[in-house]
Formats: structure tokens, sequence, C-alpha cells
């Protein structure tokens, strides 16, 4: 097994304190006026000398008030402290571009790589991979043939999210959009994973059928078991029972880059794109992005936090969003309260 480097920051900074409030229940007003309880702490996020943002792509809050996050710049993976502060990173070379990142019961991080869109010869033979860190950050496993995008047992197209299944199992959401200009197949997928690499189950195709997907971009489980997949070139999150037999499908949350889903069910989901002009095609005109909040229980929407465009997203069990920009690359940290 090989090692990463790894760096240590100790620098530090004051604490930010914030009072957190009990939301009420709000009235569904429309999916883009709708009531933001939250806002934004500004400038929570301190970078050591030298480190620049990349597109903030992964997030996983620590539990004690920090963050871990995925980025596409180096350090890719890098540890922030309650103040704001960067602790710990590994990874260092690993990736070109960054994509999907979560955490196994074992406190493994699972960290992948989409691999290039373009033509760049300074990536060939790179990327299309998803990589296992020990909590220390050792490499422990690697899934996929570096360079190569192609659906096959051993091979990803272009990996973009990953959860952890009630079981213990890796999930990994599998073809991206664009596609990359050296896929040797299109294609998009659900792949299940045990923690130690075997291809247990994968299913789905591209399309927009039930059970089809055009990039689906984010993974996160409800208290049921059930997969909610951001399905984001369809317009709509799809759901899947604890068998993985589709459900539902639910279009009242916008163009979906990210999904989080607390212990009770509160259903959290980034919307990026929507109304926006992407490679000379307007994203879901009508809709404002954003992140809109309601329950993964019945899909009813409960509020709206506007003002921000997160891939990237998270929520810890204090009810704080943690959002990851890729427009203009930076972490945020979004609390209730006044």
């Amino acid at each position: 097994m090989s090692r990463t480097p790894r760096r240590r920051y100790t620098a530090s900074v004051a604490l930010l304190a914030a009072t957190l409030v009990t939301a009420a229940p709000l009235a569904q007003t429309g999916s883009n006026t709708m009531h933001n309880p939250y806002r934004m702490l500004d400038s929570w996020a301190t970078l050591p000398d030298g480190v620049v943002w990349g597109a903030v792509i992964g997030i996983i809050p620590d539990g004690e008030g920090g963050t871990w996050i995925h980025h596409r710049s180096e350090p890719p993976i890098m540890h922030f402290d309650a103040t704001g502060t960067v602790v710990e990173s590994f990874g260092d070379g690993m990736f070109v571009m960054a994509h999907g990142f979560c955490r196994d019961r074992d406190g493994n991080f699972w960290a992948g790589d989409s691999g290039p869109f373009r033509d760049d010869p300074r990536t060939t033979g790179r990327g299309y991979q998803f990589f296992k860190f020990s909590p220390d950050g050792e490499l422990l496993l690697t899934l996929g043939e570096a360079g190569i995008s192609r659906a096959g047992r051993d091979t990803f197209i272009a990996p973009t999210a990953c959860a952890v299944a009630p079981n213990g199992d890796i999930i990994i959401a599998d073809g991206h959009f664009p596609r990359p200009t050296t896929s040797q197949q299109d294609g998009d997928r659900i792949m299940r994973f045990t923690t130690d690499g075997v291809l247990v189950d994968a299913w789905g195709q591209q399309g927009s059928g039930p059970g089809e997907f055009d990039g689906p971009h984010a993974l996160a489980f409800d208290s049921q078991g059930r997969l909610f997949v951001a399905d984001r070139s369809n317009n709509r999150v799809q759901i899947f029972d604890a068998n993985m037999q589709f459900v539902d499908e639910w279009r009242h949350f916008g163009r979906p880059s990210g999904v989080a889903i607390l212990s009770d069910d509160r259903l959290f989901v980034a919307d990026s794109e929507s109304n926006k002009v992407i490679a000379g095609e307007l994203r879901n005109p009508g809709w404002t992005n954003g992140v809109r909040f309601g329950s993964a229980k019945d899909g009813s929407l409960l509020g709206f936090i506007d003002g921000t465009d997160p891939e990237g997203l998270s929520v810890d069990d204090l009810g704080n969003v943690w959002a990851g920009l890729t427009s203009t690359p930076i972490l945020q940290k979004w609390i209730v309260g006044p």
C-alpha cells in the first residue's frame, strides 16, 4: 500500500460563534421565492499561504464544527477545524477532476476523479478512478483504470459521486455530462461495491425514463434506506427503494447538482445550473439556483436558500449547510439565524 503526502497546519484564527435557533415549518410559497432562514458566515474558511480554492465538489462535516472538503486544487483533500483553519490534507497530485467524496463506517475516505472532459496532453493516462484512503490519508484501494473511460466491471465512464449504503456498501454514480472526449461509450449507471472494492451490482442506462440517468451527479440515503439520485441533466431527483427499485421522481427541487439528507429526513438539494447558459444551452429556464430544502418523506418544500449556486453540498447535525461552489470556487457555511 502506498502513502500519499500529508500536511498539517497549526495556524489559528478566532473561533466564529453562532447562535442556532430552531426554524418553524415554512409554508410553501413557490420554489424560487420561499423564505430563507439561513445566513452565510462571511470568510469562514482560511486557506494556508500558497493554497488557492478550486471548485469545491465534496464536503464531509467532521462532527466537531469543522469539515473535510474535496476540491479541484492542491492539496485536493483538506480538513478545516471549527475555526475554519486547515489542519491536515492529503491526496496531492492524484486528481485531474475531483468529483465524489464520502466516508465509510470505518472512517475511511472515498474520493473520485471524473477525469478530463477536454483533450489535454497533461492529463493523458489519468482520471476516471475512485480512491479509498484511511482516516490518516494512506491510499488503501484504487477502483478504475487510469485514463480509460468505459462502462466496464473494472472501469468507469466518469464517476461523479458516492454514498454509503445502510449495509456499509459503497454506492458510486457513474456518468457525467458533458461526456469525456476520450470516452469509449456513453451510458450512465449506479454501481455498488463492497468496502474491499468488489463490484456487487450495477444498474441504469442513459435516458430519461424511470431508472435511467443523464448525468447522475449526487447520491444520498434517507432513514428508510431509500437512495436519492440527483439526475441533473434530467432536472429531477430519482428515488429508489432499499432493493434499488424505482419509486418516484421529484422535479420541484430544481436542477439538482447536490443532495443531502439528515437523520430526521430533512432533504436539501443544491441547484447550481438553473437559468444559466452552459455550453451554449440555457439550462432549466425559469428556475433559480440555490438550495431548496424540505422533507425526504413526502417531498414537501419548506424553504429556499438563494444567493448561492453550489454543486458540493452537505448538512451537519446542527442543520448548518455547507455549500461548495464551482462557479466562483469557495466553501460557504450557512447557519440558521438572523
